[in-house]
């Protein structure tokens, strides 16, 4: 009798004579970046409805084209200090897990095209980095590529969208 093994491993960014497009943006002094085929769109911050018993990190949510949309703060999400969100806030709007969520950072910076060559992930690195999908180097510069498919779980992505009535 044969037994099917699955083995849990994220799928390689791209084979390694491959170029990767990557969102950058920044997040204090450091740069972060996501991989261009998980975002929608880049939009300034917009009014947010706070989610009941939603994690401390999820700011609300907003209706984007008839669709609800949770606001991740991808700052206390990965253990940064604070930051008040303002009008200048930028909010990135991508793709995980099948659904759709926003991440609010300080500024996006570029489109930026770089090697697959240059790109290692955290198995490479050192021991599991927790959002953290794989860290991109050119020259100097290093950008922390980020794996929105753990950013918020499915139990936090339904309570994040899920409106709860009140009793009247």
């Amino acid at each position: 009798m044969l037994t099917e093994m699955r083995v849990e491993t994220k799928p390689v960014i791209a084979r390694k004579n491959d170029d990767v497009q990557l969102l950058t943006f920044k997040l204090d002094d450091q740069e972060y970046a996501l991989n261009i085929a998980h975002v929608v769109q880049v939009i300034r911050m917009v009014a947010v409805t706070r989610a009941p018993k939603a994690p401390d990190y999820v700011e609300g949510m907003f209706n984007l084209r008839g669709k609800v949309v949770p606001v991740v703060d991808i700052r206390k999400r990965c253990g940064l200090p604070p930051k008040p969100c303002g009008l200048n806030t930028q909010l990135v709007v991508a793709r995980a897990n099948g659904r759709t969520l926003a991440l609010t950072v300080d500024a996006v910076s570029e489109v930026l095209t770089m090697p697959a060559a240059n790109i290692e992930t955290p198995d490479d690195i050192g021991p599991e980095m927790q959002h953290l999908r794989a860290v991109g180097k050119l020259g100097d510069r290093l950008v922390l590529i980020l794996d929105p498919d753990t950013l918020l779980t499915e139990a936090e992505m339904r309570l994040a969208t899920t409106a709860q009535r009140m009793p009247e």
